[in-house]
């Protein structure tokens, strides 16, 4: 005589596992569905863009002082590499949550050019750095989530660079 087949069952572990599965199933469809209504305008995105700028600037001028100030060259490097990242974060979470890339770069015109300024000291380069600092933290107080956290490391990095990096 066969052996009759016994319907499925589960057991209390499998239906934990089930459980368990089915939560954070849901908690991973709520999340992608909050961060993809993310977006920004407004004086969010002019604070972002601000700061864009701000690191842009900062990194090309600490480029400039590390030609012109040998014994802060490898700081101001640095200084330089790590403001080009924030740059290079910020582009990203702008372009992110608005949907489009950043241009903050001039466009070439055929007027007559200003003889390039003389590249910063290093006091002037510690006072743009703490600045941006100062900036990026005000900001940070106004965006919460991610934004709140990449614009709070900004303003630490910044700190660190002008009373650490470079003293």
């Amino acid at each position: 005589m066969p052996t009759p087949i016994a319907p499925f069952a589960l057991s209390r572990r499998g239906l934990f596992r089930l459980a368990g599965a089915a939560a954070l199933s849901a908690a991973t469809v709520s999340t992608v569905a909050a961060c993809a209504q993310d977006e920004i305008s407004g004086p969010a995105l002019d604070s972002l863009t601000a700061q864009l700028r701000a690191a842009r600037s900062d990194a090309t001028d600490a480029t400039a002082a590390a030609t012109a100030i040998p014994d802060y060259a490898a700081a101001l490097g640095v200084v330089a590499a790590q403001r080009t990242e924030h740059a290079d974060a910020l582009d990203t979470e702008i372009a992110r949550a608005t949907g489009a890339t950043t241009d903050t770069s001039t466009s070439a015109s055929t007027t007559t050019v200003a003889p390039p300024a003389p590249p910063p000291d290093i006091a002037a380069v510690r006072e743009m750095l703490t600045t941006s600092a100062r900036n990026a933290a005000d900001a940070a107080r106004n965006e919460s989530g991610y934004r709140a956290g990449l614009l709070g490391s900004i303003s630490a990095s910044c700190t660190v660079s002008a009373l650490v990096v470079l003293a």
